[in-house]
């Protein structure tokens, strides 16, 4: 809809880009869009490469087609973390496990010597006040509807079911408040404008860090005329502090990720998301939007102990409190984490095939306490019943109608003609395809009556929409086919590995 080649560009790759000796001629390809041309590949004597579990297949063949090619090659990212066995089998000379700037002096070591086939690894963690500015010179930045930059690494909590701990620890590492005025002054100068996302796994793991830095952001958004609104991903006890939602809100922050997970609390306290039990989660979600923020809330279905419709109660939670976005996923294992030696520990693992795991439309892959096949038409029927239309635009109405007033005033920006065309689109979709066009034009003129100043938001939250409308397809194949592939003993007893152990 809009144009661009992807939505963020791969933040890891462009900090180690930094940190790499500054006579090396570095060149950077986005294999999400981009493919490495012959004359890259001509020149090139080393290839870096990084990525997520659910990119593994591609880490693979830039694997087996560069050392094809007679290349060196090191991969780092959170698939080799996990699957260092799996990179070296498909040819890699080298795998770093963990931080880049803690092992950057190692790798390089190691390549001067050609002292290949090792995990670079080490229980150390990276001082964040030394982490460089990302090469963000490097990037086709018009290819690309958000930048990102990173404040902190490592989260307070510990949820059974987040790899996040392990990979980057508990303590809460920041950057200096300097150093993310500089990386955002560095996109500033790049010509960069609107969206900018704080990659942080929870912005506020450190209050007294995040509001240290909110100081100083504030004054300098407002001598730029603002060229930049953030989001980012935090925890419920965002609401309990006034003073943190309204520093963020004058930072320019205006959309947050929120863990909810589930609305069984005996479930949270199974999966030990202690930090969301013993709370009112509608009404953290009512503090938090009346602030001023979009919410969108993260949720998972098949916890252990989950009772029958669970997937239910959270479309009841999504609708009373007026949320556009449930990010609801099926939970899943990730290798390492202490789900997942609790569930080897069990016999309840599951061979789903690598292709499903750290997939959004993934099946859990173990053996649930409730049957499998119950959890995953409840998971596809809740996104058929949230991402119609009809409820979708009611919703993010409502959602964006209680917020508290704009406390400042929004510079005027002309739309880019990608965000002209992607408003076009939806408009026509929506006005004049789905047969909720009536229904569109009343929330829209509405909208435009009750909250002006907020209409760019509702639009926005609209053309979001329209993945989910597609996605919602998307997940209704993938899981039926996924549960077509189990034995449909499985299907039918999900307690059928437990009961063997």
């Amino acid at each position: 809809m809009t144009g661009k080649k992807a939505g963020l560009p791969p933040l890891g790759l462009i900090t180690l880009a930094s940190l790499l000796p500054n006579d090396w001629n570095v060149e950077f390809v986005d294999m999400v869009f981009q493919v490495i041309s012959e004359p890259q590949w001509d020149r090139s004597e080393l290839v870096l490469v990084s990525g997520m579990v659910t990119q593994h297949e591609g880490i693979v063949d830039v694997i087996r087609e560069a050392k094809r090619r007679g290349k060196t090659v090191v991969v780092g990212g959170p698939w080799s973390f996990h699957f260092p066995e799996q990179a070296f089998e498909a040819g890699a000379d080298l795998v770093v496990k963990g931080e880049a700037e803690v092992h950057i002096d190692e790798l390089l070591a190691c390549l001067k010597k050609r002292d290949f086939g090792r995990i670079i690894e080490s229980e150390e963690r990276a001082d964040m006040t030394r982490s460089p500015v990302p090469r963000f010179d490097l990037l086709d930045m018009n290819a690309y509807i958000d930048m990102e930059v990173q404040f902190t690494r490592g989260c307070p909590f510990k949820c059974e079911f987040c790899d996040v701990t392990m990979m980057l620890g508990r303590k809460v590492r920041a950057k200096k408040p300097e150093q993310i005025i500089n990386e955002l002054e560095f996109l500033y100068k790049l010509g960069w404008r609107r969206l900018v996302f704080f990659v942080d796994d929870n912005f506020i793991g450190s209050v007294q860090k995040t509001k240290a830095l909110l100081k100083e952001l504030i004054p300098w958004m407002e001598s730029r005329n603002r060229p930049f609104n953030f989001y980012t991903q935090v925890s419920v006890n965002l609401a309990a502090d006034e003073k943190l939602m309204e520093d963020m809100y004058m930072a320019g922050f205006n959309r947050v990720f929120v863990g909810v997970e589930t609305q069984d609390e005996a479930c949270l306290k199974d999966a030990g998301k202690l930090q969301n039990t013993n709370v009112d989660l509608d009404q953290v979600c009512q503090k938090i939007s009346t602030a001023g923020f979009q919410i969108i809330a993260g949720t998972i279905l098949g916890f252990d102990g989950e009772a029958k419709g669970a997937g239910e109660r959270l479309i009841s939670f999504a609708e009373r409190n007026h949320i556009p976005e449930l990010f609801t996923t099926l939970l899943q294992a990730g290798q390492g984490t202490d789900l997942f030696m609790r569930l080897e520990s069990e016999n309840r693992l599951l061979n789903i095939g690598e292709k499903n795991l750290s997939n959004q439309t993934g099946l859990c892959n173990f053996v649930p306490t409730r049957p499998l096949e119950e959890i995953a038409n409840e998971f596809i029927n809740l996104y058929r019943s949230l991402y119609k239309p009809e409820t979708y635009i009611k919703r993010a109405y409502h959602h964006f109608a209680k917020m508290n007033p704009p406390r400042y005033k929004q510079p005027f920006k002309l739309l880019y003609v990608w965000e002209l065309r992607a408003v076009a689109i939806t408009i026509f979709r929506n006005g004049a395809l789905y047969p909720t066009r009536l229904m569109f034009w009343k929330y829209l003129l509405k909208a435009l009556w009750n909250f002006p100043t907020r209409i760019d938001r509702f639009v926005v939250a609209l053309i979001t929409a329209e993945h989910y409308y597609d996605f919602k397809a998307k997940i209704d194949n993938s899981v039926k086919s996924q549960l077509i592939e189990l034995s449909s003993e499985l299907r039918n007893n999900c307690y059928t590995k437990m009961k063997a152990k």
